[in-house]
């Protein structure tokens, strides 16, 4: 009887725990599908994050090193003369980011136009996923210093009450600049002459320039500034696309070339956007194109728009791309603010831009 008793007691015992495992198993299957499911990401809309002359929202793996290398020749409108550019004056930029994590990355860059330092900053805000969210966000920003020596910083103005008189050693110098001042005043309504206005009078010396070029220089005429948010899409396995906005400004600016080509109120800023497409043509090579348009400019005056058509070749750590285009401000605010080269008038030149990946 004893026996009995133990035995069923152990019948009960495991029937009961096989019953609280069931309920279990179910509460656990109802908690799980209430928990919202996680949508992988989509594959990155562009193969690198350098776009001809453009950005893209691309960033590389967390704690990548990259490098790139950029490259504009001159343009094509002297043809032979230069070998179509090839021999004409160029732009070169070397430059490096590193991926800190999967958002962010900085960067820096040196570029021969105008010795121009850049520090730069590009941060993932939304990605696209895989039935989610059909956008890809991403907001771009640099800082960059114009390193020329500070004498071709020189179109800052020179107000008419500096004293000249003791100021200007040359006595020719001296009495074109006060016949400047007079005849500023009176034809545009302006106290100050420019110093480029100043540079081309007749006497004008080096040593006098630079006296009052010192009167009138301050470091922060060197900055520069642009920032830009990027939205992109994959639209499928073969094309992506890009928009984006983006806002300059600069410290200091050709006050002459400013009155002539942007509108009020916008001498030392400019708005832009940009479109940027790629067609996959094989696993490796794509067909690229882009288009930006300076928002806060006169019609048919610099800046002009800029376009981009060309190749690009990448694999898992490099990519080369080969293009025409038309600016060869490498440094994004330089084309925004300085394009002069007009593609309406055959002023295309070829450009190149290669990067390298070192994943650590």
């Amino acid at each position: 009887m004893h026996t009995y008793t133990i035995a069923k007691m152990k019948r009960l015992l495991l029937g009961f725990i096989f019953m609280v495992s069931g309920l279990g198993v179910v509460f656990a299957q109802d908690s799980i599908q209430d928990q919202p499911v996680k949508k992988s990401l989509a594959k990155a809309p562009f193969e690198s994050g350098y776009f001809m002359a453009d950005r893209t929202v691309n960033l590389p793996p967390a704690k990548t090193l990259e490098l790139a290398i950029q490259h504009d020749f001159g343009t094509f409108q002297q043809h032979w003369s230069d070998l179509f550019g090839i021999w004409g004056g160029s732009n070169i930029r070397i430059g490096f980011t590193y991926t800190v994590n999967k958002n962010l990355q900085v960067g820096f860059g040196t570029s021969k136009l105008k010795r121009q330092q850049d520090f730069s900053l590009k941060y993932a805000i939304m990605r696209q996923e895989k039935g989610g969210f059909p956008l890809t966000l991403t907001v771009y920003g640099n800082v960059t210093i114009d390193c020329r020596n500070k004498s071709f910083l020189g179109n800052n103005k020179l107000a008419s009450s500096l004293d000249y008189k003791s100021m200007v050693k040359d006595s020719t110098f001296r009495s074109n600049i006060d016949k400047q001042i007079v005849q500023n005043d009176t034809a545009f309504g302006m106290n100050y002459i420019t110093y480029g206005q100043a540079t081309g009078l007749k006497g004008a010396n080096k040593t006098d320039l630079q006296t009052l070029f010192d009167q009138t220089f301050k470091s922060s005429y060197r900055f520069s500034y642009f920032a830009e948010l990027m939205i992109a899409r994959r639209f499928c396995k073969e094309f992506s696309a890009q928009i984006s906005i983006s806002y300059c400004h600069y410290n200091l600016v050709d006050q002459a070339e400013m009155d002539n080509n942007h509108v009020n109120g916008m001498k030392n800023d400019n708005l832009n956007i940009a479109g940027l497409g790629r067609l996959r043509i094989s696993p490796q090579s794509s067909i690229i194109v882009s288009y930006s348009q300076p928002l806060m400019t006169y019609l048919n005056t610099a800046p002009w728009p800029n376009f981009g058509l060309g190749v690009e070749v990448s694999t898992s750590t490099h990519t080369f791309q080969v293009f025409l285009t038309s600016a060869n401000g490498i440094v994004p605010q330089e084309t925004v603010m300085y394009n002069h080269n007009n593609p309406y008038n055959g002023a295309i030149l070829l450009g190149f831009n290669i990067t390298r990946l070192w994943t650590f």
